[in-house]
């Protein structure tokens, strides 16, 4: 579907939002040129992506093992393009920030109405700590984005679409983890979905259907968020990096949570 640039001044919303959206890349841009001064780990980032950008990958990610390297690989592309390593991280910052509204919006008018999405736009463009974070050398702006891309494309998977539609979130997911571990909660969050829905499904008639199609989109899901993150983990594999889709510290807890439960039953058992 075209939409022609007077058809944008016909429709109100996407009128309003465009300019909300306006506003949002506005108050970023504005934040990152008055702000001048920079977080710790930000001289981090930096010091990985010029190293990896030099071709001195083993460096910059023995600097720190479990780093996931999506943002750094973004920076390091910015410093061998000549753009510079902190232009890229801060432009990948602000956009991404900016572009944070898009699934905002979305999620929003797919749960409610046109007028709650707008509002909850405004308040995601003009909320300070999101100003903030969109404006630094930082990964939690990229993250955010992405984890409500994806809840976005799984909402709109949960309301009645194909099966093949939950490969996006994996996707997104993917790309999630490969930005802050704790991408991998969203996986968590929609297999949960899936749980719940074969545990509703056990009181319908169409149970069977569901239970293949709940299996199908699972596989999707996950199908795809392999494909996204393997390859990277295969290619890191070759230096000392130690990121993974699921980090040790995450499967540390699921362990010992595991052994805990175990111990327990065992204590019951022998009363």
């Amino acid at each position: 579907m075209k939409i022609s640039f007077s058809g944008i001044f016909k429709n109100k919303t996407l009128l309003y939002f465009l300019l909300i959206l306006l506003l949002a890349f506005g108050l970023r841009l504005a934040r990152s040129v008055i702000d001048d001064k920079m977080d710790k780990d930000s001289v981090v980032y930096l010091w990985m992506a010029k190293s990896a950008a030099a071709g001195d990958i083993n460096s910059a990610v023995a600097y720190n093992v479990r780093m996931p390297p999506l943002y750094i690989f973004l920076m390091a592309a910015g410093e061998y393009l000549g753009i510079g390593a902190f232009n890229a991280g801060m432009a990948v910052s602000v956009m991404a920030g900016t572009l944070l509204l898009i699934p905002v919006f979305s999620i929003a008018k797919t749960l409610s109405s046109d007028k709650i999405a707008l509002f909850a736009s405004i308040v995601a463009a003009t909320h300070p700590y999101l100003v903030r974070i969109s404006a630094e050398i930082m990964r939690d702006s990229l993250f955010l984005l992405l984890i409500f891309a994806g809840l976005a494309f799984a909402l709109k998977a949960a309301k009645g679409g194909k099966v093949l539609d939950w490969c996006i979130p994996g996707v997104f997911a993917g790309f999630a983890v490969m930005t802050r571990a704790e991408g991998i909660d969203l996986v968590f969050a929609i297999m949960l979905w899936f749980v719940l829905e074969l545990y509703i499904s056990f009181s319908n008639k169409n149970a069977i259907n569901t239970i293949k199609k709940t299996l199908a989109s699972t596989f999707c899901l996950l199908a795809a968020f392999l494909l996204v993150t393997l390859p990277v983990q295969l290619l890191l594999s070759e230096t000392s990096s130690t990121w993974g889709p699921v980090d040790y510290r995450i499967m540390s807890f699921v362990r010992g949570f595991t052994e805990l439960t175990a111990k327990e039953v065992l204590k019951l058992e022998k009363h």
